[in-house]
């Protein structure tokens, strides 16, 4: 475990803590790397590193609708990437879920369960109803980890988002239902 970072779900690669202020750094590096960036929601904006800092310092003052966590490496205790979940809707039991993950810990099933712990928080702890979450299309290894964690495509925005490299593309919608609650 990294000094001082609370931990709030562990797995056998990875864990989910509390994101500190000394990550900024980290987070600055890997949202601006162009094969990260490409893939996030905004993939056109720059990152700022006093914007990452404001974002980190203000996660508190914004419980109530988003939770996110930083992918810990068990071995090292070193950050890796972040997986939460925005627009929270507690009166539908709903979110959308996100993630990203340094490219060099890519391919090593560190996402996969990074995803199934903050699963497990929001169905688990929030009492969840529904995680839902958009991925671009050229992004086929997202796809694996959402459909390896028991999502399922619902649905397309066609050619919708604008990927450097592939074009316009489309956004691969998918949901997950809390057993306890599905439908």
């Amino acid at each position: 475990m990294e000094s001082g970072r609370p931990l709030l779900q562990t797995g056998k690669k990875v864990s989910l803590g509390i994101l500190l202020e000394a990550d900024v750094p980290f987070l600055f590096r890997v949202i601006n790397d162009p094969d990260v960036h490409r893939y996030l929601s905004n993939p056109g904006r720059m990152m700022y590193e006093h914007e990452e800092l404001e974002w980190v310092r203000t996660l508190g003052q914004k419980e109530q609708d988003s939770r996110h966590f930083a992918i810990v490496e068990n071995g090292s205790g070193e950050i890796v990437g972040v997986v939460g979940v925005r627009e929270i809707n507690f009166s539908n039991g709903s979110g959308i879920l996100g993630y990203f993950l340094s490219k060099e810990y890519w391919g090593k099933g560190y996402s996969t369960e990074a995803v199934a712990l903050a699963v497990e928080f929001c169905f688990g702890t929030l009492n969840m109803r529904k995680l839902v979450s958009a991925v671009f299309e050229p992004n086929t290894a997202s796809m694996k980890v959402l459909i390896k964690n028991g999502f399922k495509e619902c649905g397309r925005y066609h050619k919708h988002s604008f990927v450097r490299g592939h074009g316009f593309v489309d956004d691969v919608l998918f949901e997950k239902f809390n057993e306890e609650h599905a439908p």
